[in-house]
C-alpha cells in the first residue's frame, strides 16, 4: 500500500514539473512563420512587404505601441525603406510589414531586400523575442518576365495565322470542288439568243463548234496522260531489277525464254514500231 502511495505521488511531482517546463516555454515569443520565407526568390514587386507569424498575441495597444518601431526593411544598398506595420484582430499573431508606397517608394527588379525584426519585440503579456531576426527576399525580375509573355503571344498569334492561313486554303480547295462538281446547267440557246443579241442559228452554231473544241481538248489531255503512264512503267522495268516491259506475247518454248532472247524480241518490237512510224 506504501509502495503504491508512493508512486503516485512521484507520478504526480513529474506531472507537475512537465508542465511548469511547457507553460515556461509557451511563454516564450517566437516567429514561427514568414511569407516570403528567408532566402526567397521571385517575390511580388506591386506588394512588396512580409507576413509574419507569431506564436503568442502581439495586437493589444500596449504592445502595438511598443513594437511600432521595432520593424524595419533595407534594400541592397542597406537604405531603409518606408514601411507600415499591421497588427490583425482577428488573428493574434499576425503582423504585417509592407512597403508604403503613398510616400514616393517603388520596389526595384531582381533586387534583394532584408526585414529586421528587433530583439525586444513584445507580445500582450510582455514577453520578448530575444534575439533579431532577418527574413530576405528577393523580387522578380519584370523585364525578363515581359519578355518572355512577347515571345508567348508572337508565338500562339503566329499559331493563330497558321491555322487560319490553312483553314482559308481548305475552304478555298472544298469550294473549288464543290464548284467542279456541281452539274452544269443545261446550254439553253434562245436565252442565249436574247441574251446577246444573236439569232438561234448563230448561237447553237458557236456552242457547237465550243463543245468540239473542248472535247478535243479533253482528248488531248487523255492521250498525253496514258502516254505518261505508260512512259511510267517503262522506266520502271529500266529501274527495277528482273523487270521488264512485255511488248509481244512470251514464246512457248522454254529455250526462247531466256533474258537474252526477251532482250532480242523486245529489239525487234522496237525496229517494228519505229518502221511502221516512218511509213
Amino acid at each position: 500500500m506504501k509502495r503504491v502511495s508512493l508512486i503516485a505521488i512521484l507520478t504526480s511531482i513529474l506531472i507537475m514539473l512537465m508542465s511548469a517546463f511547457a507553460f515556461a516555454d509557451d511563454g516564450d515569443l517566437k516567429l514561427v512563420t514568414s511569407y516570403p520565407q528567408d532566402g526567397q526568390k521571385n517575390t511580388s514587386i506591386e506588394n512588396l512587404g512580409v507576413k509574419l507569424t507569431f506564436n503568442n498575441p502581439i495586437n493589444s495597444e500596449a504592445a502595438q505601441k511598443a513594437d511600432a518601431d521595432k520593424f524595419k526593411i533595407l534594400d541592397e544598398d542597406g537604405e531603409e525603406v518606408p514601411i507600415q506595420v499591421l497588427f490583425s484582430n482577428k488573428n493574434d499573431g499576425l503582423v504585417l510589414v509592407v512597403a508604403d508606397t503613398d510616400k514616393g517608394f517603388t520596389a526595384s527588379n531582381n533586387a534583394e531586400y532584408t526585414l529586421h525584426i528587433d530583439g525586444d519585440l513584445v507580445d500582450n503579456d510582455g514577453n520578448t523575442l530575444g534575439s533579431e531576426q532577418t527574413i530576405t527576399f528577393r523580387t522578380y525580375n519584370q523585364r525578363v518576365n515581359n519578355i518572355v509573355n512577347m515571345v508567348m503571344m508572337m508565338v500562339m498569334f503566329g499559331g493563330i495565322m497558321v491555322i487560319s492561313m490553312r483553314q482559308n486554303n481548305q475552304n478555298k480547295d472544298d469550294n473549288a470542288d464543290k464548284k467542279k462538281d456541281a452539274p452544269k446547267e443545261a446550254f439553253n440557246p434562245y436565252r442565249e439568243a436574247k441574251r446577246t443579241g444573236k439569232t438561234v442559228e448563230e448561237v447553237m452554231e458557236e456552242q457547237a463548234k465550243k463543245e468540239e473544241k473542248e472535247a478535243k481538248k479533253k482528248a488531248r489531255k487523255k492521250k498525253k496522260n496514258d502516254e505518261l503512264q505508260e512512259k511510267k512503267i517503262e522506266n520502271c522495268a529500266q529501274y527495277l531489277k528482273n523487270v521488264y516491259h512485255v511488248h509481244a506475247p512470251a514464246p512457248i518454248s522454254k529455250e526462247d525464254r531466256s533474258i537474252e532472247a526477251l532482250r532480242e524480241l523486245r529489239k525487234g518490237s522496237k525496229s517494228k514500231s519505229s518502221r511502221t512510224k516512218k511509213k
